[in-house]
Parts: C-alpha cells; sequence; structure tokens
C-alpha cells in the first residue's frame, strides 16, 4: 500500500474534521490551520432577511436569526456578534458632519462609555445622502466575565421626510465586518 493511500484512509477514519484540514501530496501530509474569526465578526455566508418597520417608514436587511426588540420606530437586533439598532426622530436639522457631532454623537457620549470618535464623513447610499460616523467606545459589562468590552461602531445619520433616521452598527473592537455592514446600510429603504 503506498504513502497517498494510508494517507487518505487515515483522513477518512479521522471524521470530516480531519479530512477537511488534511492537505495530502504525494509524499507528504500537512495540517492547515482551520479558519478563525475574531468575536464579533459575522460570518461571510451569514444569511440577510429583509425587516420592514411601519411606524418608522422604513425596511433593510438584517442578520436572520439574530434577536429583535420593536418600540415603535425604533429596532434593536442582537447577537453575540455585534448588534444593529435603527431609530427615527422628528428633526429637521441640515444634515453635516458638525450636526451629527453636535447632536448624536454628543448624545450618545453621554451614555456610551469611552466614546472616542475616529472619522465623521458624507457617504452616498441608495436611501440618499447620508453622514458616517466611526467611533470606539467600551460595551456594558458582562455579568459573567465582569468585564466590559471593546467596542466599534458605526454610525450613518440620515434626514427624510422630516425625520432623522440613524442606523448604528456595533461589534468587538477587532472584528471585520466591513462587508456585512456595507449590505445593512446600503440595503436601507423608504416605504
Amino acid at each position: 500500500m503506498n504513502t497517498k493511500m494510508i494517507l487518505l484512509a487515515a483522513a477518512l477514519l479521522s471524521g470530516p474534521a480531519v479530512l477537511a484540514q488534511t492537505t495530502i501530496t504525494p509524499g507528504k501530509s500537512t495540517q492547515v490551520a482551520p479558519e478563525t474569526r475574531p468575536v464579533g465578526d459575522i460570518p461571510d455566508n451569514q444569511a440577510f432577511v429583509r425587516y420592514s418597520n411601519a411606524a418608522g417608514g422604513y425596511s433593510l436587511e438584517v442578520p436572520e436569526g439574530w434577536a429583535r426588540t420593536v418600540k415603535g420606530s425604533q429596532v434593536a437586533f442582537v447577537s453575540k456578534l455585534g448588534s444593529v439598532e435603527v431609530s427615527t426622530a422628528a428633526g429637521r436639522t441640515p444634515l453635516s458632519a458638525s450636526s451629527v457631532k453636535a447632536n448624536e454623537l454628543a448624545a450618545l457620549a453621554k451614555t456610551t462609555g469611552n466614546l472616542k470618535t475616529t472619522a465623521v464623513n458624507v457617504v452616498k447610499l441608495p436611501a440618499g445622502a447620508a453622514i458616517r460616523a466611526s467611533f470606539t467606545s467600551t460595551g456594558a459589562v458582562n455579568a459573567v466575565t465582569g468585564k466590559a468590552p471593546a467596542l466599534e461602531n458605526e454610525l450613518f445619520v440620515l434626514n427624510h421626510a422630516g425625520q432623522r433616521v440613524t442606523v448604528r452598527f456595533s461589534a468587538p473592537l477587532g472584528s471585520d465586518n466591513v462587508d456585512a455592514w456595507k449590505q445593512m446600510s446600503t440595503s436601507l429603504r423608504w416605504r
């Protein structure tokens, strides 16, 4: 029996997890480390579903299976991977980076630990012009570990039909959620 056959038989007997991590090359076998994601990293194969909020007049795609809490036009989706929060309020303040710093970020700084703004810029979403504010913060203390996680956040602020709409994404610092957050922010639609 040759080496390839012995390695293949050993991999098959060890089960699919080992087979998925084993590379078989003539005369050589190497183990490949399993893919690891940082805590809070939304998997690339995450399914998304469209959520509609009649009171707020909006809809957007959100990760399937995340816990949802609705209070009128406000909604929060939460999982161990992070959170998505959408809220609306009456407002006609002109949309600008300075107005978001003076209003939304200043209000968040009062209720969010260690908020540090890293960028504020104008972006174009399919739903309209928006201000995107990126910031880090400290999350709530975990009851089990007693530790407060460092978070990365993105806040999108839009004006629509006399309402100020905010969409906030949060996840543990170091997560790679660029694609998922982009998918959700660009999926925002008015009803």
